[in-house]
């Protein structure tokens, strides 16, 4: 499965529901992802099996757009970074935004936007446990005081909570508490994504129950560790046909 794509990214950009396919390490995939029509597609710069270097992804963009191919907006991602360690990769990179734990350094959202024109996407650890967990907690975001204006930050996304990295267990959390945080996000005007476990099994029932504005994933749509283009393909068309 393949879905065209049109010359003029502009289609994308209006789309109400983002779709990012994450995890991407090699050019090859990047061109094939990027031809299923991803609004954002994520390189990860933090430990992983599937980390890369800043040098490749930007010699994989800079091929591509010498190719004519089009290539969706690209994300950073990673777990707990230092401003040296950003500062390495948006030095060497094309990146449209960097991804990063909420929980690490509340200053440095700001610092990101001081000194770069990227977005910044915080990722909120969620507890994977049951709803009743979660009764009596109020949504809660690290260095975010949504009383106040919230000018650096660009996206929240939730994914299940990781003990060392945050994010990026590739488990869903209880899609129960979405609500909460959205409420929160619509009273500061900030997109509101969601990852963690999903797949194009599971898309669009997630979609069907919550108004979002974003879906990541990455090792759901994979086959024994690998990208699979069908499932690339999959998802992102469930995306657009919930797309509301």
């Amino acid at each position: 499965m393949t879905i065209a794509y049109p010359a003029d990214r502009a289609e994308f950009g209006s789309r109400t529901v983002k779709a990012k396919i994450c995890g991407l390490t090699t050019l090859d995939l990047t061109r094939r992802v990027a031809r299923c029509g991803p609004d954002h597609i994520g390189f990860v710069f933090a430990p992983s099996r599937r980390q890369v270097s800043p040098l490749e992804v930007n010699h994989w963009l800079k091929t591509l757009e010498a190719e004519g191919e089009y290539v969706p907006d690209t994300v950073g991602v990673f777990a707990q970074p230092t401003r040296l360690a950003l500062q390495e990769v948006l030095d060497a990179a094309p990146l449209n935004a960097v991804q990063f734990n909420a929980e690490h350094d509340p200053s440095l959202p700001e610092w990101v936007k001081t000194h770069y024109d990227v977005d910044v996407w915080l990722t909120v650890p969620v507890c994977s446990g049951t709803h009743a967990e979660q009764d009596g907690k109020e949504p809660f975001i690290p260095g975010v005081d949504i009383n106040r204006p919230v000018p650096f930050i660009d996206v929240i996304l939730l994914d299940t909570h990781h003990p060392a990295q945050g994010g990026g267990s590739g488990k869903t959390f209880d899609w129960n508490v979405i609500p909460s945080y959205g409420e929160l996000l619509r009273n500061c005007g900030i997109p509101l994504y969601v990852a963690g476990g999903l797949g194009p099994d599971n898309i669009a029932s997630l979609l069907a129950q919550h108004q979002l504005q974003g879906v990541d994933v990455s090792s759901g749509v994979e086959t024994n560790g690998t990208k699979d283009i069908d499932k690339v393909a999959s998802f992102i068309e469930r995306v657009i046909q919930y797309d509301n």
